[in-house]
């Protein structure tokens, strides 16, 4: 890079740090020779971000707060060590930038990134309600945000209130047939299968390509024990897009399950075992084992399903019938 250039985007640098500066909290300043120092300890820090030395960004920074304490600063400092995955002292930061500015955006939706990765998601969830809170109603720049608190709430099993958020998001991209799907999927979580049956169907003739809608809609047909036909037709153009799905092979040999089709059913809920180790998979392959009279492979098969998924009433159920004096130890 030439000199001029980087004295250029130097400059550049200086003074987005002062219009920054300025902008920042208003205080007493008492001492204008740290103030000086401050902003040219904070432009350093930012010369050093544009380089990706991150080192050396964090130190300038520091001296930066050392000599005027602001929340540009901060929230400079918790990003870089959100980016060097020092989480604890990334989270210090941005709550001092809270401290001085609630309404920050970028310190919330970083803290929120970070609780995220941290698993805290109540926490994460609070962040991200906090920012929508500032805006009057559903706007499409914030779709992201709607997006990951659903996500948030979904992983809580919170589905009431994921819906809520990918409701907005739906109602800002009606033809989004991926969010449309997602919705008939956690409408179907509820157990309000009508609604699901409506939101897949609609996905589908949004983009009959999309293999995730296809065989959502394909598997709540064949659960439901209904139009089996038309089940079987979207599961197998969902496995033409994508043939290697473990969970597109288990729906197509659940629809020859529920046809009759045992050894069929076998046949594809076998090769989906070889791709996925899923606890519903076992236990679909110990259901046709059952129907196909081989009731030590059909126990096999669930109790492989409960190692996985412990606790499961209607394995163990199934287990108790077959055997009622050992489905105690069932899992053992």
């Amino acid at each position: 890079m030439r000199l001029n250039t980087i004295l250029k985007n130097s400059l550049s640098v200086f003074l987005i740090a002062g219009v920054l500066c300025l902008t920042a909290p208003s205080r007493a300043i008492e001492d204008q020779d740290k103030t000086v120092k401050s902003l040219a300890s904070y432009a350093m820090g930012v010369v050093y971000d544009l380089y990706g030395e991150t080192d050396a960004a964090i130190d300038e920074y520091k001296k930066a707060a050392e000599y005027n304490d602001n929340a540009v600063v901060h929230l400079r400092l918790g990003a870089n060590y959100a980016r060097m995955g020092e989480f604890s002292k990334a989270t210090v930061e941005l709550q001092k930038v809270l401290q001085s500015e609630p309404d920050n955006v970028q310190a919330r939706y970083l803290l929120a990134l970070i609780y995220s990765s941290q698993k805290e998601f109540t926490k994460a969830a609070e962040q991200y309600e906090t920012i929508l809170k500032s805006f009057s109603g559903a706007q499409p720049q914030n779709i992201e945000i709607y997006g990951y608190l659903g996500q948030l709430y979904y992983s809580q099993k919170d589905y009431d209130k994921a819906i809520k958020q990918f409701e907005i998001i739906a109602s800002l991209e009606p033809t989004n047939s991926d969010v449309v799907c997602l919705l008939g999927s956690l409408y179907l979580e509820t157990g309000n299968v009508p609604k699901a049956t409506e939101l897949l169907n609609r996905a589908v003739k949004l983009d009959p390509d999309n293999d995730t809608c296809l065989n959502s809609l394909g598997y709540l047909y064949a659960e439901e024990g209904v139009k089996l036909d038309e089940a079987k037709s979207f599961i197998q153009k969902a496995l033409k897009i994508d043939p290697d799905n473990g969970a597109y092979l288990d729906s197509l040999g659940w629809v020859y399950y529920k046809q009759g089709q045992y050894t069929e059913a076998l046949r594809y809920l076998k090769k989906a075992d070889t791709l996925l180790t899923d606890p519903v998979i076992y236990e679909h392959i110990g259901d046709v084992y059952w129907k196909m009279n081989k009731p030590d492979n059909a126990e096999k098969y669930w109790k492989l399903s409960l190692k996985l998924k412990p606790e499961q009433k209607q394995i163990l159920k199934k287990l108790h019938q077959l055997n009622p004096d050992q489905s105690k130890s069932s899992t053992e």
